[in-house]
Parts: structure tokens; C-alpha cells; sequence
């Protein structure tokens, strides 16, 4: 999960007159929902929803890369669907937000099954809290909410999680001990299915293909254009809009030793 600034990606898009025009539709949209259709604001946003907010769907991949926010996995054609980190049927308030906006797969977004725990995973309509009664009625209520599902427009939440060598997400070393951090990440592997299989056997065999390139580079001393050659692989594997590019980036620190390393991580932050 690699952090995005949603309120710098959204300033972005508004600078734009296409993209002013989109969130302009959606600020529209949400007061109407507040007052118009006050009696029946779940029907308006069923009816009316999808087609204002799918037009930021390209505006966001176009910045971020079409991958998941939550999982990194690379996406395809129909697999790109919007979702509401805060659910529309229980956050009516938000469903015309573009900040509540996230770039979601169908793993991490819908029930899927995931055969590492036995159960499906996907968020759905859900939405868990670690207090429950502190659910907000309305926006000046969302900074008092713990949520348990992490976010990827959190920066902190995104620090909570590393991967094994077997390409699986665990918690942080730094937070082994907060009992809160273990159980969001824990309920985010199942809930955003972090901890799918596929993705595990995706980012194990990109720990394979880095480990690979740059034991190459280090027996090409005498073949400086291939040397570049594997640098540019590598820096488009730690790119931002690279797919799974955090445990890229965290595999390739494994080699932070040598020097160039250091130095291709310290450029493509």
C-alpha cells in the first residue's frame, strides 16, 4: 500500500477545467442529496451516483497508474471500479466526496474468496470501527472515528505494513507491540485481501526478479550498458505507479549496501 496524497491528487485534477467540471458535478450532486432528496437520499445516490463519480476513475489512474490503492495489483479494463473507503449506504454524507475516493480491484473492493483464511475477502459494505458508537452522523464526525481497515490515503497507515520474503504483508516490526496497529493490519488482510494468494505469489516472484537484476549488475562490472539497462528496470519497478511497487522498493533495500542502490532509492522516493 503506497500512500496517496488524495487532497494534492484532487487539487491536481480541479486545476483542470475538465476535471474542475467533474468535482464541480459531484459538489452538486451532494447537496442535492443534503436537501433535495433528503427523503430519499440512498435512492438518488443509486440511481444518480455511479455516472457522476466514474469520470474520475481515468483522471486518477492517469496520476497514479492503474493499480489498486489498497493491494497495488495492476489493473485491467472492468477490474477499475471506484470505491468509497467509507461505504455510501452508511456514509450518505460522503458518497459525492472525492476525498472518501479510492482506486479499488474487485479483490479489494467486492467479496472474493481467499483460501488462506477460508473465507471471503473484499470490503464491500463493510466498514468496522474499533469503537463502534463513535460512527459519524455527518462530516464533523469522521476525525473522531478509528477505523480498523487501512488507508491508503493515510500515510501513517501505509507505514504499518512490510512483506516476507514469500511475498506475504505483515505488520511492521517498529509495531509489534501496539495491540491496535496488529489487529487493523490483521483485519485489512482479509478485508482488503492483502493477503490474497495471487498478490503473495506476484510480489515473491518480484523479490525474485530484483534480487535477480541486481546480482547481475554486480557481475557486469565490464558491461556498463547493461549495468544502466538494470537500473532502469529496477527504478521502473520502484516507480509509484509500478505494480506492488512498496515491497519493490522494500525488497530492493535489502541491497541498500551498495552504493548505487542507495542512490536509486534515494531518487525515486
Amino acid at each position: 500500500m503506497r500512500f496517496i496524497d488524495i487532497k494534492l491528487l484532487t487539487k491536481v485534477i480541479e486545476a483542470d477545467a475538465d476535471g474542475a467540471k467533474i468535482c464541480s458535478t459531484l459538489h452538486r450532486a451532494h447537496k442535492s442529496t443534503a436537501v433535495k432528496y433528503a427523503g430519499d437520499r440512498q435512492g438518488y445516490i443509486d440511481r444518480n451516483g455511479s455516472a457522476k463519480w466514474r469520470p474520475l476513475k481515468a483522471r486518477f489512474t492517469a496520476i497514479t497508474g492503474r493499480k489498486c490503492w489498497y493491494t497495488e495489483a495492476e489493473l485491467t479494463g472492468g477490474d477499475l471500479v471506484i470505491d468509497h473507503y467509507r461505504p455510501k449506504a452508511a456514509y450518505w454524507f460522503l458518497a459525492f466526496d472525492e476525498y472518501n475516493y479510492r482506486v479499488a480491484c474487485p479483490y479489494a473492493n467486492s467479496p472474493h474468496h481467499n483460501e488462506e483464511y477460508g473465507c471471503a475477502g473484499g470490503k464491500g459494505d463493510e466498514f468496522p470501527l474499533l469503537d463502534p458508537r463513535a460512527k459519524a452522523k455527518g462530516r464533523n464526525g469522521i476525525k473522531l472515528e478509528r477505523p480498523m481497515l487501512l488507508d491508503p490515503c493515510n500515510e501513517a497507515d501505509c507505514k504499518l505494513v512490510v512483506f516476507q520474503t514469500d511475498g506475504r504483508p505483515v505488520l511492521h516490526p517498529d509495531h509489534l507491540n501496539d495491540a491496535i496497529a496488529k489487529r487493523r493490519v490483521e483485519k485489512s488482510k482479509i478485508l482488503l485481501n492483502l493477503d490474497h494468494p495471487d498478490f503473495n505469489s506476484k510480489r515473491e516472484q518480484l523479490r525474485r526478479d530484483i534480487d535477480r537484476d541486481v546480482r547481475s549488475h554486480e557481475n557486469s562490472a565490464g558491461d556498463p550498458a547493461h549495468q544502466q539497462d538494470l537500473r532502469t528496470k529496477l527504478t521502473a519497478r520502484i516507480s509509484r505507479t509500478a505494480p506492488f511497487s512498496t515491497a519493490a522498493r522494500q525488497y530492493l533495500g535489502a541491497h541498500k549496501h551498495f552504493e548505487w542502490v542507495a542512490k536509486l532509492l534515494g531518487q525515486n522516493m
